[in-house]
């Protein structure tokens, strides 16, 4: 299932301006792939690596094991803390070694044909990495725009275009806190952004809702009430209120083999600012609406870019980013979700 992180990591902005430099032509598209590195090759380990140590080396760990798929976390440090030792145990755990926490040389050598060598910027946490949401999506870029021009870093109209000024924002504000200019917001900066500003309401950036032209064959249990009805063999999702359907989207589900349950459910949990790391990666999930255990209703990225041919670890997902963020407006906890 996808797990969000509690409690959000919001972290605070890091002081210091500079100067606004040119941006890097690598960081234009969410469609932009990096250039492939090989992976290592096992060579000696200098020292053995344990729980409450320090040592340069100790980032050049977390940094393997976040690329093994292992370490969800976009920035690293020199300490050999508990998160480290167990996602160790899990990784030796994983490959036929005795689980003990301390990386000896049988260890290094299964690691690091699974990761590559680290980049200065990744043992500095100042690599740019992936979108948090792609600039593809008007409506995120919307809510982007008002929290630069909140943060004092764009002056332009709020009109979800990816333009010039915006980039120009985007690489004013990565400058200001300290990482360098480009015009992509990846996750790193986006929650220092988020730190800093406060979350637009969907009035402020839209005029009315979602436009909706599909129609979905309700389940009878969506009739009374407000509820959230989700269809597995239709492919979408209808907010019904009074049997009244107020929008109706496609969705996207579980892959094979990680189907979640059918049935009435109760949302009992939201956070805007999600993000999944059960899976050894970062995985954002904008407006994240729980409503079964740790299976979500959320805006997905990855169905946006590949469609169908992905699929969720239980999750209901909408590819819309202004539709996911005006649901989250129009539901509380305690409301019905009816998966058939």
């Amino acid at each position: 299932m996808d797990l969000p992180r509690f409690p959000r990591a919001l972290l605070a902005a890091l002081l210091g301006l500079g100067a606004l430099v040119s941006l890097p032509a690598q960081a234009g598209s969410l469609h932009d792939a990096p250039a492939p590195r090989p992976f290592s090759q096992p060579r000696p380990l200098a020292q053995e690596l344990r729980y409450k140590m320090e040592s340069p080396l100790v980032r050049e760990l977390q940094v393997r094991l976040r690329h093994a798929k292992y370490l969800a976390l976009y920035d690293v440090d020199e300490r050999y803390g508990l998160k480290t030792r167990e996602t160790v145990r899990k990784f030796q755990k994983d490959h036929g070694l005795r689980p003990t926490g301390v990386v000896d040389q049988a260890t290094w050598d299964k690691l690091l044909p699974k990761s590559h060598q680290p980049t200065p910027e990744e043992m500095n946490n100042t690599d740019v990495g992936a979108w948090f949401t792609g600039p593809g999506q008007p409506g995120y870029i919307k809510e982007l725009q008002h929290r630069l021009k909140q943060a004092g870093h764009y002056q332009g109209a709020i009109d979800g275009a990816y333009h010039p000024a915006t980039q120009q924002a985007i690489a004013s504000f990565r400058t200001q806190v300290g990482l360098p200019a480009s015009k992509v917001m990846d996750e790193r900066t986006w929650a220092r952004l988020i730190g800093q500003t406060r979350n637009p309401r969907y009035a402020q950036l839209f005029d009315q809702p979602p436009a909706s032209t599909l129609t979905q064959q309700l389940d009878a249990r969506c009739m009374t009430g407000k509820v959230v009805c989700i269809s597995w063999e239709q492919k979408k999702m209808s907010l019904v209120v009074d049997g009244r359907t107020q929008f109706t989207r496609v969705a996207r589900f579980a892959r094979p083999g990680w189907e979640s349950d059918k049935g009435e459910f109760r949302i009992w949990f939201m956070n805007s600012d999600t993000v999944s790391t059960i899976f050894g990666e970062r995985t954002p999930m904008p407006y994240a609406i729980f409503y079964d255990k740790n299976v979500a209703i959320h805006y997905s990225d990855d169905f946006d870019q590949v469609g169908y041919e992905g699929g969720s670890h239980g999750c209901s997902q909408l590819n819309d980013y202004q539709t996911a963020k005006w649901l989250y407006e129009q539901v509380k906890v305690g409301d019905k979700v009816v998966v058939y």
